[in-house]
């Protein structure tokens, strides 16, 4: 018939032409992005996201776009969104969070973000963790990995950025992919302890000996074991600490480098007699 023949005729004409009546494959939908930047791609997606960009908020736009129009609101770090679309923009992806409400994914995370805040930092800090040394971890986080360094007590650092995980720990960042516990670290300087020895101590009133220039804050040493001057942290044995210094020497301690002994009043010396100490160092 006639009538077939033009159908026939117009159905080759379209296939010749390049004409359908479909909607666009995937690698002609990939094909249109890539000749306009202003092309959006919408797809499915759903679920919880969380917002992770520490320290800071991020924008939300109108609609997804290759130059997106701002609301004016902002979504903050570590908040929770669910969301209904994805969008595809010039390469970027954005998010819907609520009607007329579009975030860029980039700074979207399904799992909760372990920090809580980030800021930067600058100047020199010192490692305070007595005789000891502290963990290199490769970020801050609730559980943070291990680099397998570690830096010395009273070692000084350059600090960049400090961080706060949600579980309360405060990091300190001391270079690239290397952070450290900030409760371990000090602003000043702190005094490098000698280890501990263990002595014997008598004592003495210097005054009682005529000597009124000495307190009752000093001892009297072997001054080739503890040069005068030498300021000691001594811990007696019912658990009090006190710091003197090396002022005085005698006869005892030449034969006895292992023994101080410290001033006192008389009448608390008569008392004290003789005890083990342990005595550090201080400067």
């Amino acid at each position: 018939m006639k009538v077939n023949k033009t159908i026939i005729s117009l159905i080759a004409l379209m296939s010749v032409s390049g004409v359908s009546a479909t909607t666009m494959t995937a690698s002609e939908t990939k094909v249109q992005a890539a000749v306009d930047p202003n092309y959006i791609d919408y797809s499915e997606q759903s679920g919880t996201f969380y917002v992770n960009l520490p320290g800071y908020s991020i924008a939300v736009y109108e609609a997804p776009a290759n130059l997106p129009k701002p609301t004016g609101q902002y979504l903050k770090h570590g908040t929770a969104w669910k969301v209904s679309k994805q969008a595809l923009v010039n390469g970027k992806w954005y998010y819907e969070v609520g009607k007329n409400q579009w975030v860029q994914a980039a700074y979207m995370t399904r799992t909760q973000p372990d920090i809580n805040a980030i800021s930067g930092l600058s100047g020199a800090m010192y490692v305070n963790y007595q005789n000891a040394s502290i963990a290199v971890y490769e970020a801050p986080a609730n559980l943070p990995k291990l680099t397998g360094q570690y830096i010395q007590h009273g070692t000084a650092w350059k600090v960049f950025q400090e961080a706060t995980t949600t579980n309360g720990k405060h990091f300190i960042k001391i270079g690239e992919n290397q952070w450290v516990q900030g409760d371990y670290m000090s602003w000043e300087q702190p005094v490098v302890q000698s280890p501990a020895r263990t002595m014997v101590a008598t004592a003495y009133d210097p005054r009682v000996l005529g000597n009124y220039t000495f307190g009752y804050d000093t001892v009297a040493a072997n001054l080739s074991v503890f040069p005068r001057g030498t300021k000691l942290q001594i811990t007696f044995q019912d658990g009090t600490t006190k710091n003197y210094v090396v002022r005085d020497t005698g006869g005892f301690a030449y034969n006895n480098p292992n023994q101080l002994d410290i001033a006192m009043p008389n009448s608390q010396a008569l008392q004290f007699g003789r005890q083990t100490i342990t005595v550090r160092v201080i400067s």
